[in-house]
């Protein structure tokens, strides 16, 4: 007896082997395993409450390829007490009020020419809206593409199509979640790609790895050393740092512009346990080569595996270079290899072995760093935040804390972005008075004479958490955005983790001439919103100059008489 069927399912999930099925949408549900490992999704609860509390409209679950939409409807429609068919494409449903509900599978892969049986995308189109028209529901599963441009054939003149496909595409991007009415037609659009997925990644983990699916493990003649089961066992061994920094990881990503879809998380995690091997292909191997630390980021031992760059979160990780960077905890991991301090006991004796070999091989230190980040049992708190800032950056674990809102914004966090405003204007940091806002060129070099066109006293600028719109999509994982507060004027542009990376910097004199346009538009679109805020407090008589010296900055007000003079005020 072995656990053959469940290793198979595992690596269905990822692409490494090219024959694989994978196991997506509807062939995922149709697997034993699926309702084992699916993670509830508090999106499914604001929908099944659209289709039963709310007045007929059409519900329509839009987003890239990956985001989870089959499964979303397969858990909304359990909820309801109805069946999930994954082989047919629509079905009608009974609601608990007594209203119907026509189920749209996937209205993306509907025909787009018109067929005999009415099937193709426009027909659908036309036939939900006269089942709303009647007091029903329609539930929809679309991509954004085939929608928009479909949406737009429900009306005759061009102009009207265009206006309904812009208000289709508005809703998209607000994403409240509220039943609008275009043109007459109900509907609520809820895109899922711009909803948070990053809880996704550990409650996965922690369902692939629970212990009912790998009973039949412990039965099997390569269990001594089945680097499969061991992945396993030292993934529960080590949960709390495991999970810590799965979590980090893709909070990270998704920071810095790099939102993965469920399934591509998925995949990462499934193959970091079996790096894409089956029951029949294990065979011993040297403890340290296939830890999951390593399959994590497409490594085997020291050694990069090309192949395993074929899963877009194992090369996103890759790229992430964590293992490529210089920590304090190095002294101790790469210097004093102080290995039993820093390890439990089988982590211990695997990197022990494995040093004989490798301790002068190309890749050493990267493989401790990989095993480091996941397995290290250190707990004291400054050594553990000195990890936080070597790993990722020194703002991470504060904006982690303002982000989940385990903490409120401090006096600190203020002088942050105090400094910051002063160094992007002036050159200089705040003197904690007031900020002049200057006209300079963007050369990266600091002009000695700048124009004042406004003041900032630093006695009114506030950080606001404000909770983010797509939070009504899940409960209890509320999430919030940071944005400056002048005055009473709460400015649109969110302070993220990159621009408070970028202002740290800038506090501690580091000048980047050449910055992520990303970075650079939220930069210059904070600086616009500032200027537009303090425009009013502008005196169109007083020029004023602020001029850089060594002993300190002066300002100088200069003011036009009525008589054509100028004179200093």
């Amino acid at each position: 007896m072995n656990n053959k069927m469940y290793i198979d399912y595992l690596n269905s999930l990822h692409n490494y082997n090219a024959q694989n099925e994978n196991a997506y949408g509807e062939k995922n549900v149709d697997s034993p395993y699926f309702e084992e490992v699916m993670v509830r999704v508090g999106l499914c609860d604001y929908i099944k409450d659209n289709l039963t509390e709310k007045e007929p409209h059409i519900v329509i679950l839009t987003g890239h390829a990956g985001d989870g939409k089959t499964s979303i409807m397969y858990q909304v429609l359990t909820d309801l007490g109805a069946e999930f068919d994954a082989k047919e494409k629509m079905s009608e449903i009974s609601l608990p009020n007594g209203a119907k509900c026509l189920c749209v599978k996937d209205f993306s892969e509907l025909p787009e020419e018109e067929t005999e049986n009415q099937t193709d995308r426009i027909h659908v189109m036309r036939k939900s809206v006269d089942i709303v028209e009647n007091g029903n529901y329609v539930f929809m599963v679309a991509n954004t593409g085939p929608l928009i441009n479909t949406f737009g054939e429900l009306f005759d003149a061009e102009e009207e199509k265009e206006k309904a496909r812009i208000r289709l595409i508005n809703m998209m991007d607000n994403n409240a979640g509220e039943v609008v009415s275009i043109s007459g037609v109900r509907m609520c659009v809820i895109n899922v790609a711009t909803i948070d997925n990053v809880y996704f990644a550990t409650e996965f983990l922690e369902k692939i790895t629970q212990d009912k699916l790998w009973e039949g493990c412990k039965n099997c003649k390569k269990y001594d050393y089945c680097y499969i089961y061991r992945n396993r066992q030292l993934i529960i061994e080590n949960k709390t740092k495991v999970f810590e920094f799965v979590h980090n990881h893709f909070i990270w990503l998704t920071e810095y512009g790099i939102r993965l879809t469920i399934r591509s998380m998925a995949e990462q995690l499934a193959y970091m346990l079996t790096g894409g091997m089956s029951c029949e292909e294990v065979a011993y191997s040297e403890s340290y080569k296939y830890l999951f630390s390593n399959l994590f980021f497409g490594y085997i031992g020291t050694k990069q595996n090309e192949r395993a760059l074929n899963i877009i979160a194992v090369d996103a990780a890759n790229r992430c270079l964590y293992d490529h960077k210089r920590m304090r905890s190095d002294e101790k991991l790469l210097v004093g290899k102080e290995y039993k301090k820093l390890f439990g006991n089988a982590i211990e004796g695997i990197i022990v072995e494995a040093e004989h070999k490798n301790a002068f091989v190309s890749g050493w230190t990267e493989f401790l760093r990989r095993t480091y980040l996941f397995m290290n049992i250190v707990t004291d708190e400054k050594s553990v935040l000195q990890d936080y800032e070597d790993i990722f950056s020194k703002q991470f674990k504060r904006y982690l804390a303002l982000r989940d809102r385990t903490d409120t914004p401090s006096k600190l966090d203020t002088n942050l972005i105090e400094d910051a405003l002063s160094m992007i204007y002036v050159g200089t940091p705040s003197d904690g008075t007031e900020i002049p806002l200057t006209l300079s060129r963007e050369s990266g070099i600091t002009q000695n004479v700048q124009l004042i066109t406004g003041t900032i006293p630093v006695r009114r600028l506030r950080i606001e958490q404000i909770k983010t719109i797509d939070s009504i999509f899940n409960k209890g994982k509320d999430r919030y955005e940071l944005k400056l507060k002048i005055d009473r004027a709460v400015l649109d542009t969110v302070l993220t983790l990159p621009m408070l990376d970028y202002f740290e910097e800038l506090k501690n004199g580091v000048i980047a001439t050449n910055i992520d346009p990303q970075l650079s538009h939220g930069v210059e679109s904070l600086k616009s919103q500032i200027s537009e805020i303090l425009k009013d407090y502008e005196d169109e008589d007083i020029v004023e100059i602020v001029v850089l010296k060594n002993s300190g900055n002066e300002n100088i007000r200069l003011e036009l008489t009525d008589d054509g003079k100028i004179r200093e005020v």
